[in-house]
């Protein structure tokens, strides 16, 4: 019994290295994570692009900006209302963005292009999929992030501040996997236990059978 539950957790590590390593986050934790928080018209999806490897392209899909509701510059960045979403098949966390329609975006700034791009990690998903709850969330966050801006732009005009902000890839994806590696150790830790609670169980019965 306890080389089987051995065996069935070595099958899902192993299963773990080959896909995308992060843990899924809910609406909240997505919103506090994403540069961009929006809902999208993709009109033209996934047209793929080379890449800097060969046989490794990128997808590029087109859309329309319905609601912002998240942003870390002003509301004219997104001056056409159109914005390039950026996938690559190099990384498996990046959303594919594969569909046309109305989707809620989590996503993060890529310096080198301009373009959006998102992740399996957070709750990027088709509009039609969004609960009533979940709109209440990002109604509630919105307010909050928009107040918690205008309290930080309340200064005294005699101080200047100078701000370099910029999206890391790089440090976005270690992020979400240093989440990712938080959730997974407390999984292998019950796990071991776990083992380890089945492994003295016969012993218990040994020792009650020489009593």
């Amino acid at each position: 019994m306890v080389q089987k539950w051995t065996v069935l957790l070595a099958m899902l590590m192993y299963t773990a290295a080959f896909a995308c390593k992060c843990s899924h986050h809910d609406i909240e934790s997505s919103f506090k994570t994403a540069d961009f928080v929006f809902v999208a018209d993709i009109y033209s999806a996934a047209h793929e692009f080379p890449g800097i490897q060969p046989n490794n392209p990128i997808l590029l899909s087109k859309a329309r900006l319905v609601k912002s509701y998240k942003s870390p510059f002003d509301s004219s960045f997104f001056r056409t209302r159109e914005i390039t979403l950026l996938s690559s098949s190099l990384d498996t966390c990046d959303y594919p963005f594969s569909e046309r329609g109305k989707h809620l975006i989590f996503g993060f700034f890529d310096s080198d292009s301009d373009f959006v791009y998102s992740s399996h990690c957070l709750s990027t998903k088709a509009f039609s999929q969004i609960s009533t709850s979940e709109l209440a969330i990002l109604s509630r966050l919105t307010t909050e992030f928009q107040n918690a801006n205008q309290d930080s732009m309340e200064v005294d005009e005699n101080v200047v501040e100078i701000v370099d902000w910029g999206s890391n890839r790089k440090m976005n994806t270690l992020l979400l996997e240093n989440k990712r590696l938080i959730s997974e150790n407390k999984i292998l830790k019950y796990g071991l236990i776990f083992i380890t609670a089945l492994g003295f169980i016969p012993l218990f019965y040994k020792l009650r059978k020489k009593q």
